[in-house]
């Protein structure tokens, strides 16, 4: 069907990612990441793909007859310099698992009028104003899913605001009620399916798996 060592790089970090997913979302408790810590997981994510996709399309095999192994460390330092460069680059936001919008905006408010008494919000347009940050925060969402965005329309508020914010924010989150039922059960079918088909087709042929391993990386 495949070769089970390019299979293996390609669908193991997704399916850790995935498992992930899956395990905070049945786990009934809101989890709030940065948005760059949220980007970082899904490159990591989606490394594997990028390894036996445009790496392989592109491989320098003039240089590897050169470096031999070696040749891997700048095709990997280059890939990670690229994921740096969009984790920089992206604007920051709060990305909220484990929770819909209606449990989301309320405790939004609660924590922007916390941190400033005079906040006012705008519930048709999900938007609240902190005029002592000068902030306007909306949630960016897609109805129906248990995972949404908390952004600025400001492209320049300091860490400060965001690190204050954040911690006020999980506070006001862990108040609300578990969801129930829970949301995750497909996602955890779908990545325990892909990795007992995974492991089951590898563990068959032990043999082709070291072979495609020393292929791999010697060329």
């Amino acid at each position: 069907m495949f070769d089970p060592f390019p299979a293996t790089i390609a669908l193991a970090p997704l399916i850790v990612y995935l498992i992930a997913l899956s395990a905070i979302r049945l786990s009934g408790s809101a989890c709030v990441v940065s948005g760059a810590s949220d980007l970082a997981a899904v490159l990591v994510a989606v490394s594997g793909l990028i390894v036996i996709g445009p790496m392989e399309l592109f491989f320098p095999n003039a240089t590897a007859s050169l470096l031999g192994v070696w040749v891997w460390l700048p095709l990997l330092l280059l890939y990670f310099l690229f994921a740096c460069l969009l984790v920089l680059n992206g604007r920051p936001r709060l990305v909220v698992y484990g929770r819909m919008v209606e449990e989301v905006y309320p405790a939004l408010i609660r924590a922007a009028q916390t941190l400033d008494s005079g906040a006012t919000e705008n519930e048709e347009q999900l938007q609240v104003y902190l005029p002592s940050a000068s902030a306007h925060l909306r949630i960016d969402l897609v109805r129906g899913n248990d995972c949404c965005s908390v952004m600025a329309f400001e492209p320049a508020l300091p860490p400060d605001f965001w690190n204050a914010f954040a911690k006020q924010f999980r506070e006001e989150l862990r108040q609300t009620a578990p969801p129930y039922p829970r949301r995750g059960w497909a996602m955890l079918i779908v990545a325990s399916m892909m990795a007992f088909l995974l492991i089951r087709y590898v563990a068959a042929q032990p043999a082709v798996l070291v072979e495609g391993f020393r292929e791999w990386l010697i060329r």
